[in-house]
């Protein structure tokens, strides 16, 4: 007895078209040679486009021989002229004008928004001859829509040995950047602070000032950034304030096609009657497995107006893991 299919043809001519498109739907770039790729396009950066295949794995692409690409979904897209916008790719683009292209587009938050967080975490413990507990968690998350940025960072920093506290210090700092040329932003900076063994209940230092992004590419950025400032502070039942300039700085490098990174970053602070506060962060970080990275990191604080009996620079040295996200 043959056993015939009683499903009708066009439901099978249907459903065999319903999953072409889920097979074949991809990024491509159309390149000036007449080839054309297909897979994933990650972005745009430093005049090299990153785009991700099956059959050869990351590709990086000089931004020149690529005449037009077609993508599936959003980018944000920075031209030459600073222009911000969110745009699908396809050929009425001009490749050849785009200073930076980001994907993972978050339509939800607002247009042409990013959003990436960030979170590390370093801890010891040891006992025997001595009993030390070690603790180092920061976090950072970051928002970048078509003419601002957004940071907000914390870090929490305690130290016990042999039952005496060494270390218990809280910072939170919120910074936006508000572009108004294709490098150059307004910069709001708030930055919270509190070290009771040292004295400090509570120094808060808000900050006006303007900056410029000198680069902002696959494998590296550089920012630097002026402004005026106001530290008030509250230590043993003393409030004080005082006028102070403020001076920051930004840098990262990647190598090993992005897998490991190098950083430096410092903010200072000079009031104008007296006093200086200098917060400085350097390290490696290196991506071993997908988001999850080995991070090795010098933390420096310096400031000038400490109680008697405490070292004016902290100094600390870490290895912990990081998970971005």
């Amino acid at each position: 007895m043959n056993i015939r299919s009683t499903a009708p043809e066009p439901l099978l001519a249907f459903l065999f078209l319903s999953v072409i498109p889920l097979c074949v739907s991809a990024d491509e770039v159309n390149l000036l040679n007449g080839d054309r790729l297909t897979g994933t396009l990650l972005g745009i950066s430093g005049e090299l486009i990153e785009f991700e295949t099956d059959y050869a794995g990351l590709l990086r692409i000089q931004q020149a021989e690529v005449v037009s690409i077609d993508s599936e979904g959003p980018f944000l897209i920075v031209d030459d002229d600073g222009s911000r916008v969110t745009e699908i790719f396809d050929e009425k683009i001009d490749i050849s004008s785009i200073h930076l292209a980001r994907s993972k587009t978050d339509l939800p938050l607002g247009g042409a928004s990013i959003l990436s967080n960030e979170v590390d975490l370093s801890a010891s413990y040891s006992t025997g001859n001595s009993s030390t507990q070690v603790y180092l968690l920061t976090t950072e998350s970051q928002l970048t829509r078509p003419k601002s940025e957004h940071v907000l960072k914390s870090a929490f920093h305690y130290d016990v040995a042999e039952g005496e506290q060494l270390k218990n210090q809280l910072n939170v700092n919120y910074k936006t950047r508000n572009f108004f040329r294709e490098k150059w932003f307004y910069a709001l900076n708030a930055d919270g602070f509190r070290d009771p063994i040292k004295a400090i209940d509570l120094r808060v230092s808000p900050t006006v000032g303007v900056g410029h992004r000198f680069w902002d590419h696959t494998y590296g950025s550089l920012t630097a950034e002026i402004g005026v400032a106001a530290i008030f502070e509250q230590s043993d039942e003393l409030n004080t304030d005082h006028p102070a300039v403020s001076w920051e700085l930004d840098y990262s490098r990647r190598f090993l096609g992005g897998r490991l990174e190098a950083f430096h970053e410092h903010r200072l602070l000079k009031a104008i009657d007296d006093g200086l506060v200098l917060d400085s962060s350097n390290g490696l970080k290196y991506a071993f497995v997908g988001n999850v990275s080995l991070n090795i990191l010098a933390n420096l604080k310096h400031d000038t107006n400490v109680p008697q009996g405490f070292d004016k620079t902290d100094i600390t040295y870490v290895t912990g893991i990081g998970l971005t996200f």
